[in-house]
């Protein structure tokens, strides 16, 4: 694989990496409005914990300026091959 494929192939698994932490961080969020309990004695008292929603909100932001960088580059990246 050349250098400038695998660039784009890095740039893409970034995308759907910090796209995948996005959503769950959403889906987690909603999960955690509702009282559920969880199967997993250690997840359902980190779900009760007074971190669980900092936690939450770190990793979405993580999350959307990971994708914002990584879909940016790969925009630009692709538009320079053009």
């Amino acid at each position: 694989m050349s250098s400038g494929s695998s660039h784009i192939f890095a740039l893409i698994f970034a995308c759907i990496f910090f796209g995948y932490a996005m959503i769950n961080s959403l889906i987690f969020y909603s999960r955690a409005r509702r009282d559920r309990e969880y199967s997993s004695k250690a997840m359902n008292e980190f779900a009760k914990s007074p971190r669980y929603g900092q936690t939450i909100w770190i990793s979405g932001i993580i999350g959307t300026v990971g994708f914002a960088i990584a879909s940016w580059r790969l925009v630009i990246e692709l538009w320079s091959r053009r």
